[in-house]
C-alpha cells in the first residue's frame, strides 16, 4: 500500500520493531474521545465523510484498527511505524531522540500519514482505490498519534520495555505492558470506579483547568524541530505538527520517570503507580493522553478548517464534553 509519495523512500530502512502493542484499546479510545472534543464542526463532517460509515465519524471507532490489522501480511510494511527506537538510548542513565531520515519508525509515519492527507485534502481522490488510501492514513494518524505519546513506543532499552519483567500484584509482566494496559486500567478502577467516561470527563476538566501548560501543548519549537526530512514541505504548512519534538518530549520521560529504579523483582502496582498517575505526580498518565488528542485535534482542524485556532488557547475551541 503506498500512502505519501515518499513512502517508497519510508520503506527502504527497517528499524528492529518492539511488538506489544500501544497504550492499549482503552488508551487508545480515550485518545480519540478527547481528540474529538476539540475538533471544529467543519473538521468533523469532513472526519466523518472519510470515516467509514459504520463509525460515525468517531476516532475513538478506528483508534485500535492499525493494531487489529498489524499482522496481516497486507500491513506489514507498517509494523515498524509504531515505534520509536532511537539510536544510542539507555534510559535512566541516557536519553536521546536524534532524527533518522526516512526512518520507518513512529515519527516519519505521523508525518507521513498527514502528508497523505494534506494530499487528498487538495486533491480529492478519484477512485475508490485512492479514497481508501485517504481513509486508511486517516486512521492510521489517529493510531500513531496515541503511540508517540506513550514513553516506552520512544525508548529503545530492552525492546521498549517488552524484555523488561515486572511483578504487577501476584502477577507477572513487563514494562510495556504496563504502561500500554495496565496502569490506565487500574487507574479508572481505583479512582473511577471502572467507569471510561468519568475517567475521560476527568482528564478533559484537567487539560482545561489544572494542566497550565496545555496552552503550549500544539507550539512547536523551532529550535527542537531543526532535522530536515522528505516532509519538510508539511511541517512548514502545518504549524501545530512536530513529531520530533514530542518524541523527543515523551523520551525524556523514560530518564525521568518510565525506567528509574528498574527493577523484575518490583512490584509497580504500589508506588511506582502512585508516582505516575493521580495528583502525586500531578497525573502523569492522563497528561499523556490528553496531549496525544488534542495535538490530533490540532492538525486535523489545520488540514480541514485552516481559519481555526489551536485547542486550549486563548482564541482556540475549548469545550468540555456534550457526548463521548
Amino acid at each position: 500500500m503506498r500512502l505519501s509519495a515518499s513512502i517508497a523512500v519510508v520503506a527502504l530502512i527497517a528499524l528492529n520493531a518492539n511488538t506489544a502493542q500501544a497504550w492499549g484499546a482503552l488508551g487508545h479510545t480515550l485518545t480519540g474521545q478527547i481528540a474529538q472534543q476539540f475538533l471544529t464542526p467543519t473538521t468533523a463532517s469532513k472526519v466523518g465523510q472519510i470515516l467509514p460509515a459504520a463509525d460515525d465519524g468517531l476516532l475513538s471507532d478506528v483508534a485500535s484498527w492499525a493494531d487489529k490489522i498489524r499482522f496481516l501480511a497486507s500491513f506489514k510494511w507498517a509494523t515498524p511505524m509504531h515505534f520509536f527506537n532511537p539510536v544510542g538510548d539507555d534510559p535512566p542513565d541516557h536519553c536521546t531522540a536524534g532524527y533518522v531520515y526516512a526512518g520507518q519508525d513512529n515519527v516519519n509515519a505521523v508525518l507521513n500519514m498527514t502528508a497523505t492527507l494534506k494530499e487528498y485534502e487538495a486533491k480529492a481522490p478519484k477512485t475508490n482505490a485512492s479514497a481508501t488510501v485517504r481513509q486508511q492514513a486517516l486512521m492510521f494518524f489517529v493510531h500513531f498519534m496515541g503511540d508517540i505519546h506513550q514513553p516506552l513506543h520512544d525508548s529503545s532499552r530492552l525492546r521498549g520495555g517488552n524484555d523488561a519483567p515486572i511483578k504487577w500484584g501476584k502477577a507477572k509482566n513487563n514494562l510495556h505492558s504496563m504502561w500500554d494496559t495496565l496502569l490506565i486500567e487500574k487507574d479508572v478502577t481505583d479512582r473511577f470506579g471502572g467507569d471510561p467516561d468519568a475517567y475521560l470527563n476527568d482528564t478533559l476538566n484537567l487539560a482545561h483547568t489544572y494542566w497550565t501548560d496545555a496552552p503550549t501543548w500544539t507550539d512547536c519549537d523551532p529550535a527542537q524541530n531543526t532535522a530536515t526530512t522528505p516532509w519538510s514541505a508539511t511541517t512548514d504548512s502545518v504549524k501545530t505538527l512536530c513529531p520530533i519534538q514530542w518524541a523527543a518530549d515523551t523520551n525524556a520521560l523514560d530518564c525521568s520517570v518510565v525506567w528509574v529504579d528498574y527493577s523484575p523483582t518490583r512490584d509497580y502496582s504500589t508506588d511506582y503507580f502512585q508516582s505516575v498517575t493521580g495528583p502525586s505526580s500531578s497525573y502523569l498518565l492522563q497528561k499523556q493522553l490528553a496531549k496525544s488528542g488534542v495535538r490530533m485535534a490540532a492538525v486535523l482542524n489545520e488540514i480541514y478548517d485552516p481559519s481555526a485556532k489551536p485547542p486550549l488557547t486563548k482564541r482556540g475551541l475549548a469545550r468540555l464534553p456534550s457526548e463521548h
